[in-house]
This record gives structure tokens, C-alpha cells and sequence, in this order.
């Protein structure tokens, strides 16, 4: 099977994928929110003061633009499924995706997301800024935290043993993205350092 675009796979049990997006697609996305459009605190679950969608303009661009990795993705998904891992039935070449919201998140020191999941049946983040500020900080962290000042959990059971891979630890970089079924459980932990770090999110039904 042949993708268009290198990626990552964590072996986990729900499908989640990394790819490194091109310094095009992210600069454009860095600035297009820069319009600041309408405020989506209401329709999220972060701590944060700086959440705004997209105009429809925007997401039409992006998906044009996002879309190889997306089919990277379902193609990913089939092969996975089809080891006996996944029980989501896919019917290959008759699906369509439809990017329901897309939204950026300005994240200041002390702000963070709790545990939560998405709506829809793809989510994915993608890291435009991560300042050296926040490196330094999560690099010199002392404490148990997998994660980290600034890092981001997927988990996927509360329970964990030393036989069992129930959650992903990660420390994101600049123009990583990251693709993951909608509700596997995520959360994002805050930081001391007096910096701003950005991201977008979006959500995406499968349509068959």
C-alpha cells in the first residue's frame, strides 16, 4: 500500500498517526488566525482565553490542503483494521470526510485543557509554535508527569500495568500533527513559562 506522505504510527490500540506538515501549510494556517474570527471558548473544553474558528473560507482551503494526509489516514486505518487490531469497518474508495470545525488555540502560561474527547469521527492538533521558553521549562522538568510542562496525553484506558500500553506521553514539536479517532481521551498540561504557545484543531465525520 503506498501513502503519499511519511508518517508515524504509536503502537496503541486506538489509530493514532504523526505526520510533519510542510513550513507552507502551517505558515498559511499561523496566518489566517491571525483574523481573530468568532470566539469558540463555548464550544470547547479548554482553559484558555484564545480559541477562535475559522471562516468557512479557510476551512475550505484547508481542506484542499490537509486532505492527502487525511486519506493517509483511512488508508493506514483499512491496513489496520484489517490485522485484526481495529473493529471500525471501513468500505474502501466509497467514503467522504466532512471537516465539521477548525479552530485555533492561542495557550498562555498557566492555561491547559482537561481530560476530554471531540465530536465527529477523526480529530486531529497540529503544533505552529512551540517557543524555546516552553522546551527549556519541559527539558528541566522535575516531578513524576509523563508528559511534562506543555505536553499532551492520549489516553486510552485509565488502568496501567507493565503489560499494557493504556496511553501516549508526548512532548510536541513545531508543524507535527497529529490524527486520532475523536473519542480517544486527551489532555493538555499547562506551563509556568511566560510564553504563547499555538496550535489548531479540527474534527471530521466519515461519511459512507
Amino acid at each position: 500500500m503506498k501513502f503519499n506522505n511519511d508518517f508515524k504510527y504509536f503502537y496503541f490500540g486506538p489509530c493514532l498517526i504523526k505526520f510533519t506538515l510542510s513550513d507552507e501549510l502551517c505558515n498559511e494556517l499561523l496566518e489566517k488566525g491571525k483574523k481573530y474570527n468568532p470566539d469558540a471558548r463555548n464550544d470547547l473544553a479548554g482553559h484558555l482565553n484564545e480559541e477562535f474558528f475559522y471562516s468557512e473560507t479557510d476551512r475550505n482551503w484547508f481542506v484542499e490542503n490537509f486532505k492527502s494526509y487525511l486519506q493517509d489516514y483511512l488508508k493506514f486505518l483499512k491496513k489496520y483494521k484489517d490485522g485484526g487490531i481495529y473493529t471500525y469497518s471501513l468500505k474502501e474508495n466509497n467514503v467522504s470526510l466532512k471537516l465539521t470545525s477548525l479552530w485555533i488555540n492561542y495557550m498562555k502560561k498557566n492555561e491547559f485543557n482537561p481530560l476530554h474527547t471531540h465530536t465527529g469521527d477523526l480529530s486531529f492538533v497540529i503544533y505552529l509554535k512551540v517557543p524555546n521558553e516552553l522546551k527549556e521549562e519541559n527539558k528541566n522538568y522535575i516531578g513524576t508527569d509523563p508528559c511534562g510542562p506543555g505536553g499532551i496525553s492520549f489516553v486510552n484506558d485509565l488502568k496501567s500495568d507493565k503489560m499494557t500500553i493504556s496511553e501516549v506521553n508526548l512532548f510536541p514539536k513545531e508543524k507535527e500533527c497529529y490524527i486520532f479517532p475523536s473519542k480517544l481521551h486527551h489532555m493538555v498540561f499547562p506551563y509556568k513559562s511566560d510564553c504563547e504557545r499555538i496550535s489548531v484543531s479540527g474534527n471530521i465525520d466519515i461519511i459512507e
